[in-house]
């Protein structure tokens, strides 16, 4: 990781709504952070991921803001 890099690892549930929109590319395209997608499962219903995001603190913050907007339920992985 560079330098003023930090990760967070969490478990994403997506709601109906917003399958299909584009989140992940969001987040690396315009929020600056590396999604790195741990395991996952994805229905036409529902999805979750586990995914690593790298990123600066600022980035990050912006990224989970982003995602809670979107209605995804966020839990922290240790």
């Amino acid at each position: 990781m560079a330098k003023g890099q930090k990760s967070l690892k969490l478990k994403l549930t997506f709601p109906e709504k917003v399958l299909g929109d584009p989140i992940i590319h969001k987040l690396s395209h315009d929020l600056g952070v590396v999604p790195n997608i741990l395991r996952g499962r994805i229905t036409d219903k529902n999805a979750w991921l586990d995914i690593e995001i790298i990123g600066n603190a600022k980035s990050l913050d912006k990224a989970v803001k982003y995602l809670a907007e979107r209605g995804v339920t966020i839990t922290k992985i240790d």
